[in-house]
């Protein structure tokens, strides 16, 4: 009994000291509770202004996707292809941004969604992701053409380029699983019969790249639906793209 009053006492003195401290703080120091209660909120124009000043070009669920990744993920798509900014004309740099910011959008909503399903299913092992980078580094002429990219990408070392190859999987696996397609020998059949005039030899001859060029096709097509209807479509309203901050050349 004794031991509960004075746990009692106890509390009422912790509940005493804090009236006292908000007292002070709201009706004598105006202190940080008194300016959370009255400073005036930042309407969504200030915020705007201010993303758009800090180089973001789209938001997603208010999370920034920023100029400097779209310009980083067309360097390295023209650097694939043996080209460089000085390559293109202005036209071209729209288009790909465009391409660009519409892919990253699609790649946050496709993080939060796995993050919302989280489950054993999109778990990644570290063969995979070893293979991964395996993989990733014979598409670079040197391990030093490789670093220089990850380094101009911020990729700090080793462990954040596995972190990232893992994250890239996980994305391609649970899309895998969004948007299964198969095709059936019959399928595949049917088609070479329509369309046999364009093809020499019988359809066992060609039956495996008829099968992938209708896999890829079907593929295609379930990725569209998903992304409009699982992906965009819940999405609405929460997607915010700054053209002008976007398309902005450099000296304009």
């Amino acid at each position: 009994m004794r031991n509960l009053a004075k746990a009692m006492a106890i509390r009422f003195g912790v509940y005493g000291i804090l009236v006292i401290y908000l007292a002070c703080d709201l009706f004598l120091f105006q202190g940080p509770v008194y300016r959370s209660l009255n400073e005036p909120q930042r309407d969504e124009k200030t915020e705007i202004a201010e993303a758009k000043a800090s180089g973001v070009v789209a938001r997603v669920y208010y999370r920034p996707i920023f100029r400097a990744q779209v310009e980083e993920k067309m360097v390295e798509y023209l650097w694939r292809r043996g080209r460089t900014i000085d390559d293109t004309t202005e036209g071209e740099r729209r288009l790909l941004r465009q391409v660009i910011v519409n892919e990253l959008i699609d790649d946050e909503l496709v993080k939060l969604q796995i993050k919302v399903s989280m489950s054993k299913e999109v778990f990644v092992s570290g063969i995979q992701v070893d293979q991964a980078l395996t993989s990733e580094m014979k598409r670079y002429p040197s391990e030093d053409v490789f670093g220089a990219l990850a380094e101009r990408a911020a990729w700090s070392g080793v462990k954040e380029r596995r972190m990232r190859l893992a994250a890239r999987i996980q994305r391609a696996e649970h899309l895998a699983r969004m948007v299964d397609a198969k095709v059936s020998e019959e399928e595949a059949r049917n088609w070479f019969e329509v369309n046999q005039s364009a093809f020499s030899g019988v359809f066992e001859d060609h039956q495996i790249a008829i099968i992938d060029a209708l896999l890829v096709e079907k593929r295609e097509k379930a990725w569209k639906g998903f992304r409009i209807e699982k992906l965009r479509r819940y999405a609405k309203g929460k997607i915010d793209l700054f053209e002008e901050v976007l398309f902005k050349e450099e000296g304009k």
